[in-house]
């Protein structure tokens, strides 16, 4: 796992190794173990490229990168693991190719030697890398499957472009300065996260997920190619084959949870009281050589946010080592500080995975598993049920006149709380298609709030829920049926812009690996291939088709408790201990002029009146907004001559400052 970058174009030799150099000194805590950088010129032009290495797999000095290929004079940036390498390294040594050591790094360049661009349809696991073909003089980029891992790419005008592996290394180029991209701060608002392709800084881009970016050696995007997509459900001959596919289920996990396991270094997995980390422990505990460790944070000061007794059953069932991580209230406020301060972009969630990965790694481990991806897959979340029900209802609703559909919405919504009435009334008002139902569903802040702070879709080239309006859109909006087509968005948007972004993030802020073996390739292709009416039938409990594949691992108290996240007190401490922080991180919101002020005091007021029934993430998006501003990270690049951006830098621009005035 590590941290890359890399510039293209007419940029000078000198420059580009400054650049580079503080790009990856802005990434080191994705890779502690080595730093490699090495800059080629390329006709009129200059190609760097610069690895921060955490070691994994191979450990020794033969995985450092960039790796060049000796036969070719292809050079490599890579971050991630490919897990299917062993057998790519024995196809191509069948093809008379040699390899120095066992890093995949290596596999990689040589697959790409003998397959060219056609590789990418046979890696399996989780990756983005950026590849300097010699011969041909242009640089490939490309990311795995489902965005496991990430990828930015930014444009200096005239000049060429950068890319890295987070936001904040780009901007520490000094390359160019940052504004921040008023939709992708409207995404986030409605959201909690900023809708790819966009970054929360203006010209800042993702490559998409099953993507291939190529450049020439000016830096200038020359082709763009999709490897990869989710593919259709199968609607005919499976429907009476339920006890086949639970078989082909089970079988494709084990085969990917044993493929996950590869490591040279301390593994062990995440294990809350659900079903999905129980389903990966279960199969490592099958199909591991060694002891599998499992690693459980509670919060003995808060034990209706801990889930240490039922983790601890599941391990003792399971005959794992148990690790139950203790962490208090004093040390978890800390950290909250702490992981707002890792964040690359702002974001709504994630700090549940920081401080997971930040415990785990103080034991030692380097590799954790995580069971994310199986409520996307196998149905866990209301939206699976809900948004379909909405859908058919709406049809309902939508006969009466718009103001007899507001009165029947306020008589149904009686008692509950006002920001629970007004998003009811935003869902009466949304489109008929069940994608803008969807979208509302996933909604943060209401309609009314975002027009209170004043942001309108319309005037950001928004469509009306706030989602960025992409070339992709119109796929989603039929997809087999109702329930695939919530699986699908919930994988697209959710999975992606919010999750699995976040996991990467908070993961690699603690320099530790979080692999995800529910969405292997091979797994995730099967699973979308199933049909509602075999993965969720109807009167089924969420997950059904993974209960049925996973039945070994569970018990009967795990299987009939309510569904349950891992969550942070945030609704408590907010009135609490961080209500200092929040008061805070609000005033920066608030003076950055980006939104309007009765915007945010509205929202705080409502949260305030009404702390016990009003969702604390309705302020938390704020809170993290200002706190990611007042930390200056929007406003780090400067010009060459200023260099690296310093927190000294920031502060003195008017950034972090506890108990600002009111």
């Amino acid at each position: 796992m590590c941290g890359i970058a890399g510039i293209i174009g007419d940029f000078a030799e000198e420059q580009v190794a400054s650049a580079l150099g503080r790009m990856l000194g802005a990434q080191i805590h994705r890779g502690p173990d080595d730093e490699g950088m090495e800059v080629l010129r390329a006709g009129a032009s200059v190609v760097g490229l610069g690895n921060r290495r955490l070691a994994v797999v191979d450990t020794s000095p033969l995985g450092h990168q960039p790796m060049a290929n000796p036969d070719t004079g292809d050079v490599l940036v890579y971050n991630g693991e490919l897990y299917n390498a062993p057998e790519l390294r024995e196809s191509l040594k069948k093809s008379g190719y040699g390899f120095r050591g066992q890093c995949d790094t290596e596999v990689l360049l040589r697959a790409y030697e003998h397959w060219g661009i056609q590789c990418l349809s046979l890696l399996k696991g989780m990756f983005a890398f950026g590849l300097w073909d010699a011969r041909g003089r242009r640089l490939l980029l490309a990311r795995d499957h489902l965005g496991i891992k990430p990828l930015y790419y930014a444009g200096v005008l005239g000049t060429g472009l950068l890319f890295a592996s987070e936001v904040r290394a780009l901007l520490a180029s000094g390359f160019f300065s940052a504004e921040i991209d008023k939709r992708a701060l409207a995404s986030y608002l409605a959201y909690g996260a900023a809708q790819e392709p966009l970054s929360i800084i203006q010209d800042i881009f993702t490559v998409p997920p099953g993507s291939l970016l190529t450049l020439n050696s000016s830096g200038q995007i020359i082709a763009r190619e999709t490897y990869w997509e989710i593919p259709s459900p199968e609607l005919d001959g499976r429907q009476s084959a339920s006890r086949g596919l639970v078989d082909e289920g089970r079988a494709l996990l084990e085969s990917s949870v044993r493929r996950h396991l590869l490591s040279d270094v301390p593994l062990g997995v995440f294990l809350s009281s659900g079903l999905d980390s129980t389903a990966v422990l279960g199969m490592a505990r099958k199909v591991a050589s060694e002891r599998i460790q499992a690693f459980t944070v509670s919060f003995p000061d808060n034990p209706d946010y801990s889930e240490g007794a039922l983790a601890r059953e599941a391990a003792r069932r399971l005959d794992v080592a148990h690790h139950d991580c203790l962490v208090d209230s004093g040390t978890t406020l800390k950290w909250v500080e702490d992981g707002l301060a890792r964040m690359d972009q702002p974001a709504l969630d994630g700090l549940n995975t920081y401080m997971v990965s930040r415990a785990v790694r103080e034991q030692g481990i380097v590799v954790a598993l995580s069971g994310q991806g199986g409520d996307e897959l196998f149905g866990g979340y209301r939206s699976f049920r809900g948004v379909p029900q909405w859908h058919s209802h709406m049809g309902w609703l939508r006969s009466f006149p718009p103001s007899l559909r507001a009165g029947l919405i306020q008589l149904a919504t009686t008692g509950r709380s006002s920001a629970f009435r007004e998003k009811a009334q935003d869902v009466a008002r949304a489109g008929p298609d069940l994608l803008s139902l969807y979208f509302h569903f996933r909604r943060v802040l209401s309609d009314g709030d975002m027009t209170r702070l004043g942001v309108i879709p319309s005037n950001l080239e928004l469509s009306p829920s706030f989602h960025y309006q992409s070339g992709d859109d119109g796929r989603y909006l039929i997809f087999g049926d109702p329930i695939s087509t919530v699986r699908r968005l919930e994988t697209v948007f959710y999975l992606r812009n919010t999750l699995l972004r976040d996991g990467d993030v908070f993961g690699m802020a603690n320099s530790l690996e979080i692999r995800v073996p529910l969405l292997d390739r091979d797994l995730v292709e099967w699973a979308f291939r199933v049909p509602s009416a075999l993965f969720l039938p109807q009167g089924a409990p969420g997950k059904h088709l993974l209960r049925e594949m996973c039945a070994e691992f569970y018990d009967a108290k795990q299987t009939k408790q309510p569904k349950r996240g891992f969550m942070l007190p945030l609704q408590t401490w907010l009135i609490g201990p961080l209500r200092e922080l929040m008061e805070d991180c609000l005033v920066e919101v608030k003076r950055s002029g980006m939104v309007e002020p009765a915007g945010v005091d509205h929202v705080r007021a409502v949260f305030l009146r009404e702390p016990q029934s009003t969702v604390w993430s309705r302020v938390w998006v704020l809170v993290t907004l200002g706190f990611w501003l007042a930390n200056g990270k929007w406003q780090i690049a400067g010009s060459m001559e200023q260099g690296a951006w310093s927190r000294e830098q920031g502060a003195a621009r008017g950034g972090w400052r506890r108990g600002a005035k009111r």
